[in-house]
């Protein structure tokens, strides 16, 4: 059963509810399929008394952050997102400029019904924060998430300009891309990033499988149009990427988020019961992980060649992290099945966690016979 977070309930508000091929719906695949689960944790119960001593918090300290945001959490579990929303908007007056506040202040919003409200509050981040590349990392996340593949790429290209070095700022541009099927875009774009020695291996792999991505479709395209030229063209392209995991695969699975300096892990559980994850990268059958990234924004990346019978249960984990402790974890699982192959089916799937330790299972893939 889905849980429905702020992002999904903006996401139904706004543009209807979820279609083939969208956050938590089944793909039509034959031997394939893969189904939402979580979209994030069940928040801890609170009682009055608990209540009453976050408050005092606040009030011995205004400009408390983790005060403010125990607060506003507190209120929330305790089903009061009328007071919630009060106690973040008097945050907001003495604390505009930060990150948390206004996009705490979003999903309220949205929980409380206000859709349009909602993006507003969440547009307001880049408003208040318009040089900053990260403000507008952050709404384009929540853009992304909601569909609107445009305006997030319009984020995303802001925040390019405004830090023109960052790999992972044209990973997360080129990504926006390729979905709105921009692929010339998104092929100069991973290039960039597979051709920069300065770029770090935990991004250059990832960046070598979309791209790889890119040239199988091109080549499809081009087998499909009797084309043999184009298609040995693309072959030689992938071939010449030296890709560990293969460009063909039953299941490829890519996790990111929208945090620096934090820590959050992909999972893969098999039919067997056996667990893929940082510290047992290798498993059956071919199935592996790859790139654990330890100091923001991910890609970690997952592979089975040869999915197995039985079902995959795809985990997020909140493993932790350096700076504020009000950090959360809010980002996406792309499922891909059927990689490389003509019937290739992309599905993505948001999550958010709350605290560092907290781990959810976003998506199930069900491998039939």
């Amino acid at each position: 059963m889905m849980t429905w977070t702020p992002t999904l309930m903006l996401l139904t508000a706004l543009f209807g509810p979820p279609v083939q091929g969208e956050v938590g719906s089944p793909p039509t695949t034959q031997r394939l399929s893969v189904q939402g689960v979580d979209s994030a944790p069940p928040r801890d119960a609170v009682d009055d008394a608990r209540l009453e001593r976050l408050a005092k918090a606040v009030a011995d300290n205004p400009r408390d952050r983790e005060a403010r945001v125990a607060h506003a959490r507190g209120l929330i579990a305790a089903g009061k997102p009328g007071d919630a929303l009060n106690a973040v908007k008097a945050w907001r007056e003495v604390d505009a400029y930060n990150l948390v506040v206004v996009r705490l202040l979003g999903d309220l919003l949205t929980e409380l019904g206000r859709p349009a409200e909602a993006l507003r509050a969440y547009s307001a981040v880049t408003e208040l924060l318009a040089t900053d590349p990260e403000a507008h990392r952050a709404l384009a996340t929540i853009l992304k998430q909601q569909g609107d593949l445009d305006a997030a790429h319009q984020r995303l290209t802001v925040a390019r300009s405004l830090r023109p070095n960052d790999a992972r700022i044209r990973f997360e541009l080129a990504d926006v891309a390729l979905r709105l099927e921009r692929r010339e875009e998104a092929r100069t774009l991973l290039s960039s990033i597979v051709d920069d020695d300065s770029a770090p291996q935990q991004l250059r792999h990832p960046a070598k499988q979309r791209l790889a991505q890119v040239f199988a479709q091109v080549r499809r395209s081009a087998n499909a149009a009797g084309d043999t030229t184009a298609a040995e063209t693309a072959a030689a392209e992938i071939e010449a990427l030296s890709l560990k995991g293969g460009t063909v695969n039953d299941i490829k699975i890519y996790l990111t988020w929208d945090t620096d300096r934090t820590d959050v892990d992909l999972w893969v559980r098999t039919p067997s019961g056996e667990k893929i994850f940082y510290s047992h990268t290798k498993g059956r059958h071919g199935a592996a992980l790859f790139d654990d990234v330890t100091s923001g924004y991910g890609p970690e990346s997952f592979t089975a060649p040869k999915a197995r019978t039985g079902a995959y249960q795809v985990q997020v984990n909140y493993f932790g992290g350096s700076g504020s402790a009000d950090k959360e974890a809010r980002g996406e699982v792309l499922v891909v099945l059927n990689e490389g192959r003509d019937d290739e089916a992309q599905h993505s799937f948001p999550y958010r966690l709350f605290k560092k330790k907290q781990t959810i299972t976003v998506a199930k893939i069900e491998v039939a016979r």
